[in-house]
């Protein structure tokens, strides 16, 4: 019944990647992970050898590297991956400014006409302290499954919890496969064989856990589109979907696409910087904002306690951020909040695992 093969594939240092705008009242299919889909079920697992085209390889998979060395490296490919990225396609910065921007060195704060309101290292900065949460193996393999668009894809998701729910349910989904399997091949036969055993053989979900990876490279990944006959994609949660389309009064949510919620004109201050906050979570825009009012009206400042939330997403606010002659200076002062209990969940992910999420292999449950 399960078939094991593996895909090896060479670390991805990918050139540059295109995104298009996007609203969130455009139609398309609403994401199909609100509930346990098929292709989180039972089913055959497969890993073998497989070269990414296009891609620049990175004997990662070749060498024996420490737990630090791997997890540096793959920090250092997510930076790689930006200095290529342009809204508008390959763009990539003159090889001075890289190797000063990789360095530390000094750079020319000026705006280029082909740069946009933010810089691809900016950019790259304010989304590597945005984890997400993959699916791997023990040795951090990512799972990838068959969609509904028989599209092969891994999914990058950007709660910890909502991770948990679709590994949980894959685990259970999985378990009842197998047990129906073996009563039906019992009621058939009158005993299972060990041949039986084998065919049927065990849930490709026992070993699978949870992996942090930062959001700068699940973006580049996800935005690449489709990379040796599979794809990555980011997976916001069940309610963050649910919220997001009752605000924008659609009734679609094409997959892959992320809501960000925000108040206008509310602004924080981080690192002694005011800054426009865009969240991941709508209670948290609104929590935020409620906290606001309180200090407003301690100071004797009227102040609502209702806050006006909107939503936008995350590719088109990036589009924007990097649109080469873009003029909206708020732009600049956006930073992405992380849902609130994130941060906390990497590093335990971090801290528990051996080996980090590898790129350049891959697990395929059909």
């Amino acid at each position: 019944m399960f078939l094991v093969l593996y895909i090896l594939t060479y670390p991805l240092l990918v050139s540059a990647f295109s995104v298009s705008n996007y609203s969130l009242g455009s139609k398309g299919r609403r994401s199909t992970l609100a509930q346990p889909p098929h292709r989180w079920t039972v089913g055959h697992v497969h890993k073998c050898h497989d070269d990414y085209e296009e891609l620049k390889p990175v004997p990662l998979c070749q060498q024996q590297q420490s737990e630090t060395t791997r997890r540096e490296l793959l920090e250092n490919t997510a930076a790689s991956l930006f200095l290529g990225i342009s809204h508008l396609g390959c763009f990539a910065p003159q090889p001075s400014q890289a190797a000063d921007d990789a360095s530390g060195g000094s750079v020319n704060n000026k705006r280029s006409d082909e740069e946009g309101m933010v810089s691809q290292i900016k950019l790259a900065t304010l989304l590597k302290r945005i984890p997400t949460f993959a699916i791997v193996d023990t040795h951090g393999v990512p799972y990838f499954v068959v969609g509904e668009d028989a599209k092969l894809t891994s999914y990058f998701f950007l709660s910890y919890g909502e991770a948990k729910r679709i590994l949980d349910v894959a685990i259970s989904s999985s378990d009842k496969a197998i047990e129906r399997t073996k009563r039906e091949m019992k009621a058939k036969n009158g005993v299972i064989t060990k041949e039986d055993e084998d065919e049927i053989g065990i849930n490709p979900w026992k070993n699978a856990r949870i992996t942090s990876v930062p959001l700068d490279l699940a973006v580049s990944l996800a935005s690449k589109g489709k990379l040796a006959g599979a794809y990555f994609r980011l997976a916001p949660s069940e309610l963050d979907i649910e919220n997001a389309l009752t605000i924008d009064g659609s009734d679609d949510l094409p997959e892959g696409r992320v809501p960000l919620f925000y108040v206008e004109d509310m602004t924080i201050t981080d690192m002694g910087e005011v800054k426009s906050p865009l969240y991941f979570q709508q209670d948290q825009a609104i929590a935020e904002y409620r906290n606001q009012m309180k200090r407003d009206k301690s100071i004797g400042k009227n102040a609502s306690s209702d806050p006006n939330i909107k939503v936008t997403e995350l590719f088109a606010t990036i589009t924007e951020m990097l649109r080469p002659g873009g003029t909206d200076e708020e732009l600049k002062r956006v930073c992405f909040i992380p849902p609130s209990d994130s941060i906390a969940k990497a590093e335990k992910c971090r801290k528990s695992e051996k080996e980090p999420f590898r790129l350049g292999e891959r697990l395929i449950v059909l």
